[in-house]
Parts: C-alpha cells; sequence; structure tokens
C-alpha cells in the first residue's frame, strides 16, 4: 500500500496497491473519483463493445479469468487502464462518438484518464 503525495491527489492523500503476480506481471489498483469512475467505465464497456481486440479476446473477460472473481459485480468495480489508453490513440470522429454515446465529451473524458494516470503514478 503506497501512499500518494497530497500534491498529486489535489490536496487529498490517496491510496494505491501495487501488485506483482506469479507469472511476473505487475499492476497497480488506484482510486479515481466516484464521477470519474462512472464515465471511465461507460467508456470502456462502449470500447469493448465497439472495437477489436486483439486475437479477438474481451479484454474483460480475459482479464477475469484466473482473477478469482466469481461474479460479475466483482469485476465492474474495477476499470482496464490498458483498454482506456487505447481512447487517447483513437481519432478525433471516433473519440466524439464514443464520448456523445455516454453523455460526455472527450475533453472530459481525456481529464478523467489523465486524473487516473496520475493516481497511479508510483513510480
Amino acid at each position: 500500500d503506497a501512499t500518494l503525495g497530497a500534491a498529486a491527489a489535489g490536496g487529498r492523500r490517496r491510496h494505491a496497491l501495487l501488485y506483482s503476480t506469479l507469472d511476473g506481471a505487475i499492476g497497480c489498483l488506484a482510486q479515481v473519483e466516484e464521477a470519474a469512475f462512472r464515465r471511465l467505465y461507460f467508456l470502456s464497456t462502449k470500447m469493448v463493445a465497439t472495437m477489436q481486440h486483439a486475437a479477438g479476446l474481451n479484454p474483460r473477460g480475459f482479464r477475469a479469468q484466473g482473477s478469482g472473481a466469481t461474479a460479475e459485480g466483482e469485476l465492474s468495480q474495477v476499470i482496464d487502464g490498458a483498454l482506456l489508453r487505447r481512447f487517447v490513440s483513437l481519432g478525433s470522429a471516433a473519440q466524439e462518438r464514443l464520448a456523445r454515446q455516454i453523455g460526455t465529451s472527450p475533453q472530459q473524458l481525456l481529464a478523467n484518464l489523465s486524473e487516473a494516470e496520475v493516481a497511479s503514478a508510483l513510480l
């Protein structure tokens, strides 16, 4: 459990969990504000449904395998940063279309993604 500096968290202390797996992967779980979480969760849901994925694998289902999660509810409380980072590389028309589908703007989504990156910047 690593505590992030107060300046990075807008004056509040935040916590993040840095973990490693038996196969050598490293990951980070960091908290984000509820409104940002909802926007990013809806964006990830739209991206899973509309974008092509490597080897045809559903990112949410792929990451659920072997995670020990026994219910969909356990998986719905975590958003996939690797999937969401793909939003930045999309063209402006695709960003606008996805943002419109969830009722927000691309600028708001990019700001929320930036906040999430700052929250998970431990190293």
